[in-house]
């Protein structure tokens, strides 16, 4: 696969987020043709820590509540997955697409609402 550029990336992302969640908000830390650096609000304390770079093709996707990853998937040395229930874990599995990936978050979200995620 061709790798992305930072806005056919960003518009992928986008395009997921708005199926799977109602309300979001993306902030840029930075942004070059080339690399992206964002963080996409969801929820008071609850965030996503967004990385890309088309040059290696590095992708980095954590969701974070307060202050700790919960949940992601990266490509540092191969795709693996850090599953909510021990995020420290890493879990080799095929490239996932991008839809994929925000979808599970989307997934992860709703159980956390579920169970009162306390706040603090």
């Amino acid at each position: 696969m061709k790798n992305l550029n930072v806005d056919a990336f960003l518009a992928e992302i986008t395009t997921s987020f708005k199926k799977y969640f109602t309300e979001f908000k993306i902030e840029f830390l930075l942004r070059t043709p080339k690399s992206l650096k964002c963080t996409i609000y969801l929820d008071a304390g609850l965030f996503i820590a967004v990385r890309y770079n088309s040059r290696n093709e590095r992708i980095d996707f954590a969701l974070i509540q307060n202050n700790q990853r919960i949940f992601g998937y990266d490509n540092l040395k191969e795709w693996h997955c850090h599953p909510h229930e021990n995020p420290s874990a890493h879990i080799p599995c095929d490239k996932p697409s991008i839809d994929k990936i925000i979808s599970d978050i989307g997934i992860v979200c709703t159980a956390i609402k579920g169970s009162g995620g306390h706040h603090g």
